[in-house]
C-alpha cells in the first residue's frame, strides 16, 4: 500500500507543477500514523516540500499558499481528483491534520479482505525481500568448560528471533555457533578440574578412579564442577604464580589436544607445532589430554540441552582449535604483503592507521591469539555455506575489537568482510546482583529459566479453574501444569530480554516479566489462549483442529460476515493486523526482533479491548457456524486471524504456544 499512496502523491504533485528534482530532494515519506486514529497512512510531503517552492509556483498555485498546511490542502485537492486511483486502492478519505500532514484512510472492506487472505494462508505473509538470500546467522557462543550464563540466553534469544525473521522473508537460513574450546579458560579450568579430584576424593588412588567417579554423576552435576573448577583455576592464576605457570604449559597442551583431534578425525596438517612448548614439563599429558577431552564433551552435551529447551538447532559449529590455525595461516601471510606488522615479537595489526586501535593477533610465543582465530572463522563459515550475508551477534563490550577485526579482514577478504554485519546488544541487570565465572558466584542461563518455571508454576497453581485472577478468567488445561509452567517461564524470560532494542541495556524483574497484565510473554501467552477457547466452547471434542479448519472453510464460503459493518474496537484490531504485517517486514531490514513484539503486544491489547466489550461466542449452544448470525461469524473470523498473527508473531521470538492455560 505504501508504494501505492506514494505514486498517487507523485501524480498529485506532477499536476501542480513539481519537476522530478524537487520531489526526489524533498526527503518526504509515507507511514504509519503514529495515532490510527488520525487514518492509514500519513505522508509529510508538504511540510518537507514547501521551503522548496519557486515564487513562480506559488503564484501558480494561488495567494493563499503561505504555509505547509495550504500546501497540503492544495496536494490533497489534486489527489482527490484522481478517483479512479482512490478507488482501486480502497482509499476512502483524505484530510489534513495539524500543520500540514496528509492522513489518509482506508475502506473497511480492504482489511476484511486482508483478514480473509490470512485465513486462508493458514497465516500472515509477508514481502519475500530475502528469497534467494543465503544468511549465516552467528550466535550464543558459548565456551566449554564454562557456565552457559544469562548473557548466552539473551545472545541465543536475539540470534534464534533474527534467523526466524530472515526464514520468514524467504531466505534461506543457517544458524552457526562459535565456541572457544581453547585458550586460557580451559587451561584455568583443567588446572582446577585436577586439584579439585584430588580434593574432592582424597583417598582414590589414583586421578583415574576419582575421574572415574565423577563420570558417573549426573551431566548437571558434571557441568557444575566444571564451573567451580574454573572459578577455582581463575582465582589461582591470579594469586599464585606457581599456578600459573602450570596453568600456561597445561594451555599448550590443550592446544596440542585439540590440534591431535583435528589430525585423527579431520586428516588436518597442523600449522604449528604445540609439543615444542612440553618439552621440559612435568605436567601429565595424558591426564590433561583426558579431561580436556571429557570437559569438552560434558560442555557441548550440556549447551546441546538448552539449545533444545530454548528452541534452537545449530547448522554448523566452528571452534577456535580449528580455525585458530587457519587464522595463524592468513596472518603469516599477509604479514609478508603489509598488512600486519611485527612489534616486541609479536605480530599485529596496525588499527591506528585506519583510526581504531593496534592488536595482537600472534603473541610474542607464536600463538594465534582470539582476533587471529576469529580471523580464520569467516572464510571457514563461506567454505561450508557460500552465504551472500553473515550476520555476528555479540555483547557490546566487544564493539572495539570488531572494528579492528572487520577492518583487517577487508584488507585480506574484501568481497567476505562486505557480506559481514556486526550486530551488539547491551547487557541483562537484574537485581539479584551481578554474574562473576571467574568466582564462581554467576547466575546462569538454567538458573534463571528455572526460576522462571518454579514461580511460573506457583502462579498456575493458585489459580483454579474458574476463578479470576487480575480481573481474567482463567481455563483447564489439557497439558501438564509442569509443561505449562515451562512455556509461560520461558515465555517470560524471552519477551522480557526482546521487547527492548538490542542496544538498550536489560532490567530484567520477575514480578513484570511473570504478570499476566500488561507488556509480558504470559500476557501474550494468555491472549492467544483466549482466541483458541472460543473454538473450544463450540467443539467438545479433544482435537479441534479439523473442525477449526472445517469451520473456518464454511464461514468464508457462504459469505454472511460481509454483510457485518465492524464497530471501532473492530476495525482497530484489524488495523493492527496489517500494523504487524508491516512490522515483520521492518524488522528483518533492522535486524530489530523488539519491533515484532511491539507489534504483537500492541495487537493482543486491542483485541482484549475488544473482547471485553463484544460478545464473540454465540448466544445459544451450536456446532453449526454456516447458521451464525453475521456479527458473530464477522467476529469469530477476527478472533481466529489474532490466533494465526499471535502464533506467529510468538514463534518468531522462539516462544511456543500453549492451547489452554
Amino acid at each position: 500500500m505504501k508504494p501505492v499512496i506514494r505514486k498517487i502523491i507523485l501524480q498529485a504533485l506532477d499536476n501542480l507543477g513539481f519537476d522530478k528534482i524537487q520531489v526526489q530532494t524533498g526527503a518526504w515519506v509515507v507511514e504509519r500514523p503514529g495515532n490510527l486514529s488520525h487514518g492509514d497512512w500519513t505522508s509529510n510531503v508538504a511540510m518537507k516540500l514547501f521551503g522548496q517552492l519557486l515564487v513562480e509556483q506559488k503564484k501558480q498555485m494561488g495567494d493563499n499558499l503561505n504555509s505547509p498546511r495550504a500546501l497540503a490542502e492544495a496536494i490533497t485537492t489534486q489527489i482527490k481528483k484522481l478517483k479512479k486511483s482512490l478507488t482501486e486502492a480502497s482509499i476512502v478519505q483524505v484530510a489534513v491534520a495539524g500543520p500540514g500532514f496528509i492522513n489518509f484512510s482506508l475502506a473497511d472492506e480492504f482489511y476484511t479482505a486482508k483478514m480473509t487472505n490470512i485465513l486462508r494462508q493458514g497465516a500472515p505473509m509477508i514481502a519475500q525481500t530475502q528469497k534467494g538470500q543465503k544468511v549465516v546467522v552467528e550466535f550464543t557462543d558459548p565456551n566449554p568448560f564454562k557456565e552457559f550464563h544469562i548473557g548466552h540466553l539473551y545472545n541465543n534469544s536475539v540470534g534464534e528471533a533474527i534467523s526466524r525473521l530472515y526464514e520468514l522473508a524467504g531466505a534461506q537460513v543457517q544458524r552457526a555457533c562459535y565456541q572457544g574450546d581453547v585458550g586460557m579458560h580451559v587451561a584455568k579450568s583443567i588446572w582446577g578440574m585436577i586439584h579439585k579430584l584430588h580434593a574432592d576424593s582424597p583417598k582414590a588412588s589414583n586421578w583415574r578412579s576419582a575421574f572415574e567417579k565423577l563420570s558417573q554423576l549426573s551431566l548437571s552435576k558434571r557441568i557444575h564442577f566444571l564451573g567451580q573448577a574454573y572459578a577455582l583455576g581463575a582465582t589461582a592464576y591470579k594469586d599464585d604464580q606457581v599456578a600459573q605457570k602450570d596453568m600456561q604449559t597445561i594451555n599448550y597442551a590443550t592446544y596440542l589436544a585439540g590440534q591431535e583431534d583435528l589430525v585423527e578425525k579431520e586428516t588436518w596438517q597442523p600449522q604449528v607445532d604445540y609439543s615444542q612448548f612440553l618439552k621440559d614439563s612435568k605436567l601429565d599429558y595424558e591426564q590433561i589430554k583426558t579431561l580436556y577431552q571429557q570437559g569438552r564433551a560434558w560442555s557441548l552435551e550440556y549447551f546441546e540441552v538448552m539449545y533444545r529447551r530454548l528452541g534452537t538447532k545449530f547448522d554448523q559449529y566452528y571452534f577456535e582449535s580449528l580455525v585458530g590455525e587457519f587464522g595463524l595461516k592468513l596472518v603469516k601471510a599477509y604479514l609478508k604483503k603489509g598488512v600486519f606488522e611485527k612489534s616486541q615479537g609479536a605480530v599485529i595489526f596496525p588499527g591506528e592507521k585506519y583510526g581504531l586501535h593496534n592488536r595482537v593477533f600472534i603473541n610474542s610465543v607464536g600463538l594465534p591469539t582470539y582476533e587471529a582465530k576469529e580471523l580464520g572463522l569467516a572464510p571457514e563459515k563461506y567454505r561450508r555455506f557460500a552465504y551472500d550475508r553473515s550476520i555476528v551477534i555479540t555483547g557490546n563490550e566487544i564493539d572495539e575489537y570488531f572494528q579492528v577485526l572487520l577492518k583487517a579482514l577487508s584488507l585480506i577478504e574484501p568481497e567476505l568482510a562486505v557480506k559481514t554485519t556486526h550486530l551488539s546488544h547491551a547487557m541483562v541487570r537484574l537485581p539479584e546482583g551481578k554474574m562473576s565465572s571467574r568466582t564462581g558466584q554467576i547466575l546462569t542461563g538454567e538458573w534463571l529459566l528455572d526460576e522462571a518455571k518454579k514461580r511460573s508454576l506457583e502462579k498456575i497453581k493458585q489459580v483454579k479453574v474458574g476463578q479470576k485472577e487480575d480481573g481474567q478468567e482463567k481455563t483447564a488445561s489439557a497439558l501438564s501444569e509442569e509443561k505449562i509452567a515451562e512455556i509461560v517461564g520461558l515465555a517470560a524470560v524471552k519477551y522480557s530480554l526482546l521487547k527492548s532494542s538490542i542496544g538498550q541495556d536489560i532490567a530484567f524483574s520477575f514480578k513484570d516479566s511473570l504478570s499476566f497484565q500488561g507488556n509480558s510473554g504470559p500476557y501474550l501467552l494468555y491472549t492467544y489462549v483466549r482466541t483458541q477457547s472460543i473454538w473450544s466452547k463450540l467443539c467438545h471434542q479433544p482435537d479441534i483442529n479439523p473442525y477449526i479448519a472445517k469451520s473456518i472453510d464454511t464461514l468464508l464460503d457462504n459469505k454472511s460476515y460481509l454483510k457485518y459493518q465492524p464497530n471501532i474496537d473492530e476495525k482497530l484490531t484489524l488495523r493492527y493486523i496489517a500494523l504487524y504485517i508491516d512490522a515483520l517486514t521492518i524488522a528483518v531490514e533492522q535486524n530489530a526482533p523488539h519491533i515484532v513484539a511491539g507489534a504483537i503486544f500492541d495487537l493482543a491489547s486491542a483485541f482484549n479491548t475488544f473482547y471485553a466489550h463484544h460478545q464473540v461466542t454465540p448466544t445459544s449452544s451450536t456446532s453449526d457456524v454456516g447458521s451464525l448470525e453475521p456479527d458473530t461469524a464477522w467476529r469469530l473470523l477476527l478472533t481466529t486471524v489474532v490466533g494465526q498473527v499471535m502464533k506467529q508473531g510468538l514463534h518468531v521470538l522462539g516462544i511456543p504456544v500453549v492451547n489452554k492455560m
